[in-house]
């Protein structure tokens, strides 16, 4: 039985990386920050996963800002998926934002090179491969985003200097790299750790007005068996892959939720453009959304498809399960 390594184990994108492995016959080591979360884990897990096949998950303590622990948890394993990076609460510095990236890439991938493990598949982000704001047309991986593009908050750029890093690193220890860039990601959540489907929520408890926002979606459970398909394929060594190619907007999930959820007070009016530049100012959650407002390019998942046979979910199935689950979950009033 082959054996990965998953970091940081209770996160939305990294539990369904788990399941996809745990369900595809592989053995899985997840680290935690602390070991106390394992068995809340497994609880959610475990509504995905058989019995036979959770037995063959296992966790090790391992934080992303120190080395310790994550040598020790590379014992045994054919490869690792890198999935745990820092988000931000949107009032970090760029330095102290990209400072986190790029030494959990470090602590990670040394681990992994002194583990004589060779194979890393990393999660990186479609906002390492972005145009400006202006640009039209439609873009591949080939597409590096430019660290001078005025647009970009501390976020973006800690994705761009973390998968440099890692690119840079791979090269210099031998490492077999492949990264899997996604875009905004949705869909079940697991536990109540709800990442970006927090969006999702604050629609369907009914948020006043909804910005004009156009998302290229990339559906969690699509994304956790892109993430397996790169791992087993070779032809994915050295490639990047986008992981979201499908745009929806904001009002048009509003619109979705008020046709499905009439239980729910959901609003669909559109915040015009210039009241989310104002209120992003205060709100560091929406500032992430400001250079997307009047985006017209589009991310081509065209390799991903040709390469690994890769399939996706639409944007409406995707945002209907996210919202589903939230409402199975309570976390919906």
């Amino acid at each position: 039985m082959k054996k990965v390594v998953v970091s940081g184990g209770s996160g939305f994108v990294a539990s369904w990386v788990i399941t996809e492995f745990l369900t595809h016959g592989y053995a899985v080591a997840t680290s935690l920050r602390s070991l106390d979360k394992a068995e809340r884990i497994k609880q959610g897990l475990s509504r995905y996963v058989s019995a036979v096949q959770l037995a063959n998950l296992s966790f090790f303590q391992a934080d992303l800002t120190r080395p310790a622990g994550w040598q020790a948890g590379m014992a045994g394993a054919d490869g690792v998926i890198h999935v745990a990076s820092p988000l931000g609460n949107g009032t970090e510095s760029t330095a102290e934002l990209v400072e986190v990236a790029r030494d959990g890439v470090l602590n990670v991938f040394q681990a992994a090179a002194d583990a004589g493990v060779k194979r890393i598949v990393m999660t990186s982000s479609q906002a390492a491969s972005t145009p400006d704001s202006h640009a039209t047309g439609t873009f591949d991986e080939s597409l590096w985003t430019d660290l001078a593009n005025p647009e970009l908050d501390p976020y973006r750029i800690s994705k761009v200097k973390a998968e440099r890093t890692a690119w840079a690193f791979a090269e210099e220890h031998d490492l077999s790299l492949t990264t899997i860039l996604p875009g905004a990601i949705f869909g079940p959540v697991m536990t109540a750790n709800l990442s970006s489907n927090g969006l999702l929520r604050q629609l369907l408890k009914g948020l006043p007005a909804v910005p004009k926002v156009p998302l290229e979606v990339s559906d969690v459970r699509d994304l956790a068996v892109l993430h397996r398909l790169a791992f087993e394929q070779s032809a994915a060594i050295g490639n990047r892959y986008l992981a979201a190619s499908q745009t929806i907007s904001m009002p048009a999930v509003a619109k979705l939720y008020q046709q499905n959820y009439s239980q729910l007070r959901v609003h669909a009016r559109p915040l015009p453009n210039w009241a989310t530049r104002l209120l992003a100012k205060p709100m560091p959650a929406l500032r992430s959304l400001v250079p997307m407002l009047d985006r017209r390019y589009h991310h081509t998942t065209a390799a991903a498809e040709h390469d690994l046979g890769w399939t996706q979910h639409t944007p409406t199935e995707t945002v209907l399960a996210a919202a589903d689950r939230l409402i199975s979950l309570g976390l919906v009033k």
